[in-house]
């Protein structure tokens, strides 16, 4: 038997040839196949049917589909969160006095840390860093001091409101949440706090900036102190601290500015704005100043007399003196609202 198509030999009980893919029929002689899967599904009983071709396609799919589940498993639970690693920040940590009276502990951030926004705190009453517990936080109080750079310094807790025994160790942890510059994406830190119920150590040095002056309120020039004049260490007192104006409230506006002069004849001063119950508004300018005759003059404008008898500085007017300014060692919101009697 031949196919009529081609001419090959072919079994007698065929039905397809096996050379170039024709039906062999009786009747009409012989018909084209249209797809090459009806090949598959004519042959005779007698013959081991041909592996399904669309059998090796589905399994081709899945083994792509596993090498893509294994790839993407990679990069993003590997690769991806390698890139978004959460900043690591080491904490200071410490309990004590500021401003003379105020019991606190606190936790100090890194300097240098890259910390944009403190998205809340809450303060727990055991290591809450040690064990997975569902207590709720005794506060979520907090406050916080910032930096002449307006980058976080600490952030602490007042401790007036809490039964701490002296002599006593407590174990507090402090859980905090930030985000950084460029990044929306908010990270949770826990720090453990211990402390043994005594507040007798002034820990403002801590809490509260005063960058600008190394030992002895000299301002620091690449780590070194600079070199004084006798002219200079006459007025020594006045860049020993800040030198805060006195505070003003129009309506419901309440502001304040705090200035610190330093040797370099540089000065920084930090204004405070706080309208109504809404959050105080900080901003810092900074000039050149110079002292001629007992008068400290700004080059941006405004001047101020030095009494170096009485160690004060007041603002002047066409040379008389409008109102004394008041000296802190430390500048800070909390400084700030003690003028105000907040």
């Amino acid at each position: 038997m031949t196919c009529k198509n081609c001419g090959a030999k072919l079994r007698d009980n065929a039905k397809v040839c096996t050379n170039c893919g024709a039906f062999v029929d009786d009747s009409s002689g012989y018909t084209l196949l249209a797809a090459d899967d009806r090949v598959y599904d004519v042959y005779s009983s007698d013959k081991k049917k041909k592996k399904n071709g669309g059998a090796k396609f589905v399994i081709a799919l899945l083994i792509i589909a596993l090498i893509a589940g294994i790839g993407a498993y990679v990069y993003f639970g590997k690769i991806v969160p390698s890139k978004n690693k959460q900043p690591s920040l080491t904490f200071s940590e410490g309990s004590g006095l500021i401003n003379r009276n105020q019991k606190v502990i606190f936790v100090s951030i890194p300097k240098g840390a890259d910390v944009q926004y403190i998205h809340g705190v809450s303060l727990y009453d055991y290591d809450k860093t040690a064990v997975d517990d569902l207590r709720k936080p005794i506060t979520t109080d907090y406050e916080y001091t910032k930096n002449i750079d307006s980058t976080f310094r600490a952030i602490y807790f007042d401790m007036k409101d809490f039964n701490v025994e002296k002599g006593v160790n407590h174990t507090y942890t402090f859980e905090m949440l930030f985000s950084f510059n460029g990044s929306d994406k908010i990270y949770t830190y826990q720090h453990k706090v211990t402390i043994d119920g005594t507040f007798e150590k002034d820990v403002s040095d801590s809490v509260f900036d005063h960058s600008l002056t190394g030992e002895n309120g000299e301002t620091l020039q690449n780590g070194k102190k600079p070199k004084t004049t006798k002219k200079q260490e006459n007025f020594k007192f006045i860049y020993e601290g800040y030198w805060y104006t006195a505070p003003n409230s129009e309506g419901d506006t309440k502001s304040i500015s705090a200035f610190k002069f330093n040797k370099d004849k540089t000065y920084t001063v930090t204004n405070y704005i706080k309208h109504g119950t809404a959050d105080w508004v900080v901003d810092t300018d900074k000039g050149k100043y110079q002292i001629k005759d007992g008068t400290l003059t700004l080059n941006e404008g405004g001047s101020f007399e030095i009494d170096s008898e009485n160690e004060e500085i007041s603002e002047s007017n066409d040379g008389q003196k409008t109102q004394t300014l008041t000296s802190r060692k430390y500048n800070s919101i909390q400084n700030t609202e003690d003028f105000f009697g907040l």
